[in-house]
């Protein structure tokens, strides 16, 4: 199975006539892919990618990347941890969990920078995206698990910031998931899936990449207001003040984050809806991210369960995104020979999609057939048991 942290971030689809201006892309959503891709009759009459920004040009993502201030008036850089150890996304016995919990959300905000300012070369501009997107998910999980301490008005700020950093970013990310999923598909359905049978699928979803990436590499302003937005979020958890104390900090929001990824789950198993099993997917996320944050509270099975839960994502990730290039391949019919060949993709993905469910409904079962109130009050009592005395120090802030 392709690394199911890797490759899922994209939902949903609609059409815009040929012509018209894109809808905005909402959060988790490929419909910008999709719409663009009705806006042409064949993969031979699509525009050429956009070509490289010219030598000396001003202000390209690689060269605004890799300068913290660009323009007049951005904000100097935040301060960052000093190591890799201090950036882990885990808190220590050693520390409060307010402490933690800024050190490990701001660790994520400088690499996710970082990430950004080190692209050199165009090339390397899509997996500076993704580890940005991925840091910037891991930092939304420890929001969602700290909410109810630091105050509504603090997540909801945080929150919708953070929100628009990774929308900013999604364009070129979700063009090269179908990519891979397309070849994913194609190794696992050997002979039935013959060449000739998506070669001008293929051929868009590369272009629609290229456009994608050569767009963002060569827009300066992205680059600056990611960067820009970045470190000024990095710079405001050091701020975030904590009501609470010890494991007292996170356990609602633990409580809330189990639950609603147990209610998803129990309705995914009624209605197992494209729609439903993403819900579900980005539940499991938080939990998963949790997991790692809450890892000292019992180191081996958290550790198990944070393992089993990146597996149930990346199931959930995998049937995710089958269900776009699904949307893909149905409205744009041209891309196929003849309605043969389109079925025969549609009908592997079908079963490939029906696969994955199963598989990821049993394991979601397992991972969840706790109550929330037991789930929360076993992790509490490791937590006590081995960081309580920390843990119970009031919050420094």
């Amino acid at each position: 199975m392709p690394d199911t942290s890797s490759t899922h971030e994209s939902d949903g689809s609609s059409q815009t006539p040929p012509g018209a201006a894109d809808p905005p892309a909402t959060e988790g959503s490929s419909r910008t892919l999709i719409d663009a891709a009705t806006t042409a009759t064949t993969v031979a009459g699509d525009p050429p990618p956009d070509p490289p920004a010219p030598e000396g040009s001003s202000r390209t993502l690689i060269a605004a990347a890799t300068t913290a201030t660009t323009v007049a008036g951005d904000p100097p850089p935040a301060p960052r941890p000093t190591s890799r150890e201090e950036r882990a996304f885990r808190l220590r016995a050693g520390e409060t969990v307010a402490d933690g919990i800024r050190r490990a959300a701001g660790g994520q905000l400088a690499d996710s920078s970082e990430a950004l300012a080190g692209v050199v070369h165009r090339e390397e501009l899509g997996e500076a995206i993704h580890g940005t997107r991925k840091s910037v998910k891991r930092m939304r999980a420890a929001l969602r698990l700290s909410r109810d301490t630091i105050g509504a008005a603090t997540y909801e700020h945080e929150n919708a910031a953070l929100r628009t950093i990774a929308g900013r970013l999604s364009g070129a990310r979700d063009a090269q998931v179908l990519i891979e999923t397309l070849r994913a598909l194609e190794q696992r359905a050997g002979d039935e899936l013959s060449p000739q049978t998506t070669q001008r699928l293929h051929a868009r979803l590369e272009d629609d990449h290229t456009r994608e990436i050569a767009a963002m590499a060569d827009d300066g302003d992205l680059a600056v207001a990611t960067r820009r937005a970045l470190e000024e979020a990095r710079a405001r958890t050091e701020q975030w003040s904590f009501e609470k104390p010890g494991f007292g900090a996170v356990k609602p929001g633990l409580r809330r984050v189990y639950g609603r990824g147990r209610k998803g789950l129990r309705a995914a198993c009624e209605d197992p809806t494209a729609e439903n099993l993403h819900e579900v997917r980005k539940r499991v996320k938080d939990l998963w991210h949790a997991s790692e944050l809450l890892h000292a509270a019992h180191p081996k099975r958290m550790k198990r369960l944070a393992r089993d839960l990146h597996e149930l994502s990346g199931l959930l990730g995998d049937h995710h995104d089958l269900s776009v290039l699904r949307d893909y391949a149905e409205v744009n019919p041209q891309l196929f020979t003849d309605m043969t060949a389109r079925a025969t993709l549609l009908a592997v993905l079908d079963r490939r999609s029906d696969a994955l469910q199963r598989r990821a409904l049993k394991l979601g079962r397992q991972l969840y057939k706790r109550p929330p109130k037991r789930f929360v009050k076993d992790v509490a009592r490791g937590w006590d048991k081995r960081v309580g005395s920390v843990a119970h120090r009031p919050p420094a802030g």
